[in-house]
């Protein structure tokens, strides 16, 4: 039953966005009695919590599994975690759940922690797509990885541009690029700074 709640309220929570979806329309979508949705979320905000959570498990879960598929080179990896989100993109996608849930209930510090929690998970799935390569490159490259991902998802999510995914990971191969680059790496450096 608590599967049941949980499917019902995740599609709702969605599509609909958190703050409309109340929970008289939960209970009404998933054919159960108040007191079956309170016996097994003790608040909206709990069953939120927990949606996102398993939101998290769903995409990591996805994540990792694109970036196994892609093998062992590192460029490639992240290249497919760009890729992964594009086929994503579809006609239902309204965005990064986790970036609407703070848009919407972001004063919820249970709800804020859920999300900081995935964006770092996010930023370190980068990390594990740059297994090998040298520890210098690691301390900013997966950061600023995250950061084009988060961009394409918002771009994708405001102007309903699917291909915003592919010009992320242009842009993700040109960094790498300058990152991977050992010895223009000074070059590069003393260009920016």
């Amino acid at each position: 039953m608590r599967e049941h709640i949980l499917e019902t309220a995740a599609g709702l929570f969605y599509r609909e966005g958190l703050r409309s979806v109340g929970v008289d329309r939960i209970i009404a979508d998933a054919g159960i009695a108040k007191a079956t949705l309170y016996r097994h979320f003790a608040t909206k905000e709990q069953l939120i919590v927990v949606y996102l959570k398993s939101r998290h498990d769903i995409t990591l879960a996805a994540m990792s599994a694109a970036i196994h598929k892609a093998g062992t080179d590192p460029v490639q990896r992240v290249c497919a975690l760009y890729d992964w989100l594009y086929t994503r993109a579809n006609a239902e996608f309204r965005g990064c759940a986790f970036l609407l849930a703070v848009a919407e209930h972001g004063d919820a510090e249970a709800v804020r922690e859920v999300v900081r929690e995935h964006k770092d998970a996010v930023r370190l799935m980068f990390e594990a797509a740059l297994e090998g390569v040298r520890k210098p490159v690691l301390q900013e490259l997966p950061e600023q990885l995250a950061l084009l991902y988060d961009g394409a998802l918002a771009t994708i999510m405001v102007r309903r541009r699917p291909d915003a995914a592919r010009l992320a990971r242009k842009s993700a191969c040109l960094l790498m690029e300058l990152y991977l680059a050992a010895p223009k790496k000074r070059a590069v450096r003393s260009a920016v700074a």
